[in-house]
């Protein structure tokens, strides 16, 4: 005797999933908002991540240089200090295999544009030399002395433009451009000339760093193997070991607080998405007593707790993506020295988890549909 009840080829004619969806399309659109904000909450966090790792590091790890020299037990630019006398560089530059060596003096000081004032990491480099100006976006590079170049953050939070007039420490500096790769975070770069550094820093004489480019058929490892050391009270390291150390000290800092907010964040989306459709699960009871009442199978109703999960996660990281693009150039404007960068395989991320977290949310909802007794569509 063939079964009676619902089966494959009557769900298939009869689109129940997409009928339970819009059976209380307010309740389907609160769950669609929650998962959105969760989904907005995870993109902002996870391109806030990815901008701080990738900015805050930017500078150190796009010079064209093949090793620092810096003090002894020096091992990085962000949470270390270096001071060498400046006889260092042309000691260095008369080595084998060494090409160019460029001073870098770095000191941290107040610049100011009418009443609008920071605090900024200033650089001083040598404007001719191709390993210390930074990534411009605006304007045009530093010359020589009496010109800044700023980071476009930094300019923007005190209003500052090409062709603007600035004080450093009270001396007037001309703005030439605004560059990129420069956002600390916390502070930001301006960039002068070596000897405009010396001045502001009122001790002549000393470098931070010294940048080294090797000659043809050198190596910044094979610098490093030959002199490291040689000089008295200083520290030699190739290129990639210095903005590696540079980014283990953003991997032992402030990174892990961003990834310990994503995770929370994704939880965040799990409860909520778990919580609304539990709620529309106990809403709808005798919906599901019903079906099990002329025969649906556990898999059919499975389906459409899945099916109902699934609908409320791609609508909420559509609603959610869509926010995003929206909010992202708000925020960056409102709050400069935020620095957003969402990568395709970071929205891939995103996009994976809350279909994840969809089927995950759907599976207390299928422990209590299993439990639902098909008498209970007569109750009082």
């Amino acid at each position: 005797m063939k079964r009676s009840g619902i089966g494959p080829r009557c769900s298939a004619r009869l689109p129940l999933g997409r009928r339970l969806v819009t059976y209380d399309r307010l309740h389907f659109g609160i769950t669609v908002a929650g998962v959105a904000f969760s989904v907005l909450l995870m993109l902002f966090l996870l391109a806030l991540y990815e901008g701080v790792r990738v900015e805050s590091n930017g500078y150190i790890a796009s010079r064209p240089a093949d090793a620092w020299l810096a003090q002894e037990n020096t091992t990085n630019f962000i949470k270390a200090s270096s001071v060498m006398p400046a006889s260092v560089v042309d000691a260095i530059a008369a080595y084998p295999g060494v090409a160019e060596a460029m001073p870098l003096l770095r000191l941290i000081t107040q610049l100011s544009l009418g009443e609008r004032g920071a605090t900024a990491i200033v650089i001083g480099i040598d404007p001719h030399s191709s390993l210390g100006p930074p990534q411009l976006v605006q304007g045009s590079p530093l010359q020589g002395r009496g010109e800044t170049v700023l980071d476009r953050a930094l300019a923007q939070r005190i209003g500052a433009r090409p062709g603007d007039r600035l004080l450093i420490q009270g001396h007037a500096f001309r703005v030439t451009g605004l560059c990129a790769g420069t956002n600390m975070i916390l502070t930001q770069m301006a960039f002068v000339s070596y000897a405009d550094a010396q001045q502001l820093l009122g001790v002549s004489g000393t470098t931070s760093y010294v940048l080294l480019r090797a000659s043809a058929g050198t190596t910044g490892g094979r610098l490093v193997a030959l002199y490291d050391r040689l000089l008295p009270h200083t520290h030699l390291l190739t290129q990639r070991e210095f903005a590696d150390n540079n980014m283990q000290e953003l991997s032992d800092g402030l990174l892990p607080l961003l990834a310990t907010v994503a995770i929370l964040g994704a939880g965040i989306a799990l409860s909520v998405l778990t919580l609304l459709l539990y709620s529309a699960i106990l809403e709808r009871r005798e919906c599901y007593a019903l079906l099990k009442a002329i025969g649906a199978p556990r898999t059919f109703l499975y389906r459409l707790i899945l099916q109902q999960s699934l609908a409320a996660v791609s609508s909420g990281v559509a609603l959610g993506m869509a926010a995003y693009a929206v909010c992202a150039p708000i925020t960056r404007h409102v709050v400069p020295v935020i620095v957003l960068s969402l990568s395709p395989a970071a929205i891939g991320m995103v996009t994976a988890m809350a279909l994840l977290v969809g089927v995950t949310g759907a599976l207390v909802p299928l422990q209590r549909v299993s439990r639902i007794y098909p008498a209970e569509l007569f109750r009082a």
